[in-house]
């Protein structure tokens, strides 16, 4: 079989070219009729969103495109029917839906048994593998419940295959039912078909490619090569068993180093306000910087120079962390700190939370006491735990606000027995993206700095359009002059020259290439490490000798993968004559008089 689109030669039995993702065979009219069905569920924001990228016909966007199809579908068939089958199978990729919509992908095709969904286009965030593959393993889960029902019903079983790969696309035209065309370049995409062929029922497996961005996230298997026909060489995979417990190193480089740089100033404040607060005067501190700058270097190393190791009672610490997608999850910023007060992990079960928030709740209040059940049925009801006897009496009929005001009060009493028992930090970091709810919550116990030995330190980017600034609004109007603000700008010429010299712990390095990696970065912590990361997987930067040496073709360096999301993602959040305008930029090149822009955009208006 040859596709029509790029002519690549195929399997006869294939349904998408494994080069650029084109149906080759006509979808049944049931298949398009539920793809529709399945656009309609979307959310009204998603869709707005997607609709948006209407203006960016044409643009490459890169994407991670995750694969399901439903195991041993035509034994089933042959069992069921193929009506009662072919209704178990769409049912069962319904279960897809509210998962896919969750991480704001969007279903870019269905035929038959299989799906294909695309995270990245037509909108796009900074972190679009990692939504990819929690996506994945939720699915699995919903898929495994599913499972359990039509085997009770039908005497069958019911499983599928999950595999993801990242590559570029570029995108068409997207219509009101969400429905869009795409072109894969390079064949970037056609590794997603070839990686089913490991024939792995209920996994989630990866391409090499797919793993380096999403590794420290998750905890993976190497499951070595396969060798698919029709690819020349063979494709690494890598099998998903779970996301880790506490998130590796997103950033920096493995083996290469470097103190932090150009922050003296930002620590030397955080250091200052934590002796006040040990002191007993509280405070809060709002730290604001854009992606990569450095917000986490900057508290991590605050960490280390304040926290005794093992000594909670000279100084306690607890952090709340916003996700990507959580703006959407009532309460999940406060339920993240809630999780770090009972001293366990974001992926801790039911039980172990339980007993956790339990030993810490008693080693402040009496067990059992007026006090303990004042807090646990509330803060238990709201992180999901199994209540019993009086504690689930007390949470059983409270209607909505009131149980809101419960947690509230809960949350309050809480915080104040750790501040009483120990000068207490607690750091809330991306709170750009938290919900609505959380922070109305929170922004009800930043008063608390004014009267008990704690410090709020509100971490996140410069964003006055997201939920969570209003919490930087709330603190401004409440905390007055125990409000601090630490704006981390992007580092100086000097300071930059110093991380790249601290990371590839190197004088020689050729002036010509170390300036290239500077304009590249244009003072931003993670960017240098990301340009740097990429010239020594591209050879481009090599270790003979004892020393780095530049490759012949280190001047053609583009901008990382990695970063085309972060960047992306903040594009796309611009007004439309803004997108337009950078668009001209562009074309223009890297710095150019304004006269000129000016010059292009007012001949635009007048033709």
């Amino acid at each position: 079989m040859i596709c029509p689109n790029c002519r690549t030669e195929l399997p006869s039995e294939a349904r998408f070219c494994m080069n650029c993702g084109q149906l080759l065979q006509p979808g049944e009219q049931g298949a398009d009729k539920r793809l529709s069905q399945m656009a309609a569920a979307a959310p009204a924001p998603l869709v707005e969103k997607a609709r948006q990228a209407n203006r960016l016909i044409g643009e490459r966007r890169m994407v991670t495109a995750l694969f399901l199809d439903v195991v041993a579908s035509r034994a089933m068939t042959a069992r069921l029917g193929a009506e009662t089958a072919a209704e178990v199978i769409y049912d069962g990729l319904d279960v897809a839906c509210p998962i896919v919509y969750r991480y704001e992908g969007t279903i870019t095709q269905l035929q038959d048994d299989e799906m294909l969904v695309f995270f990245g286009a037509p909108v796009v965030h900074e972190d679009d593998p990692v939504r990819a593959v929690r996506a994945a393993l939720d699915l699995l889960d919903a898929v495994r419940k599913y499972g359990e029902d039509v085997k009770e019903k039908h005497g069958v079983d019911f499983q599928v295959r999950i595999s993801l790969s990242t590559g570029p696309v570029i995108l068409g035209p997207v219509g009101d039912d969400l429905k869009y065309e795409y072109s894969a370049l390079g064949g970037s995409l056609n590794l997603v078909a070839h990686v089913e062929a490991a024939k792995l029922p209920m996994t989630v497996l990866i391409t090499e490619y797919t793993y380096r961005l999403v590794a420290p996230f998750f905890e993976c298997l190497d499951q070595g090569e396969v060798h698919p026909g029709g690819q020349e060489r063979p494709v690494h995979i890598y099998r998903v068993e779970r996301a880790r417990p506490v998130p590796a190193q997103a950033r920096g480089l493995a083996g290469l180093q470097s103190p932090m740089v150009g922050r003296d100033k930002e620590l030397a404040s955080l250091i200052q306000l934590t002796q006040l607060v040990q002191a007993g005067m509280g405070r809060v501190a709002l730290v604001l910087g854009e992606p990569g700058i450095g917000k986490t270097r900057l508290i991590s190393e605050w960490q280390k120079a304040v926290r005794p190791e093992n000594n909670p009672h000279v100084l306690a610490w607890v952090q709340g962390r916003c996700l990507s997608y959580g703006s959407e999850q009532p309460y999940h910023l406060v339920i993240s700190l809630l999780r770090s007060m009972a001293g366990v992990n974001e992926t801790a079960g039911e039980p172990e939370t339980r007993s956790g928030l339990i030993q810490q709740l008693e080693k402040l209040f009496e067990p059992g006491g007026d006090e303990f059940m004042q807090i646990y049925p509330y803060l238990g009801h709201l992180i999901n735990l199994r209540l019993d006897g009086e504690a689930l009496l007390r949470t059983r009929d409270l209607d909505p606000q009131a149980h809101q005001l419960r947690v509230q009060a809960a949350l309050r009493q809480l915080l104040v027995a750790l501040a009483r028992r120990s000068p207490l930090i607690v750091v809330l970091e991306d709170v750009h993206w938290a919900d609505p709810s959380s922070v109305e919550m929170i922004s009800q116990m930043l008063p608390l700095a004014g009267m008990e030995r704690i410090m709020f330190v509100l971490v996140m980017r410069p964003d006055p359009d997201s939920s969570g600034w209003r919490l930087a609004a709330a603190a401004r109007q409440a905390l007055g002059g125990r409000l601090t603000e630490i704006l981390l700008e992007a580092l100086s010429v000097a300071d930059s020259r110093q991380l790249v010299s601290n990371l590839l712990e190197i004088e020689a390095l050729p002036d010509g290439v170390r300036s290239l990696i500077l304009q590249k970065a244009d003072g931003n912590p993670f960017f240098v490490e990301e340009v740097i990361r990429m010239l020594i997987d591209h050879n481009d930067i090599v270790f003979e000798n004892g020393r780095w040496r530049a490759g012949s073709d280190i001047h053609r360096v583009q901008i990382p993968d990695n970063l085309q999301g972060l960047l992306m993602a903040r594009i796309d959040r611009l007004p439309e004559d803004v997108k337009h305008t950078l668009r001209v930029a562009a074309v223009i090149g890297r710095q150019f008089p304004v006269k000129v822009l000016e010059y292009i955009l007012a001949k635009e208006r007048n033709q």
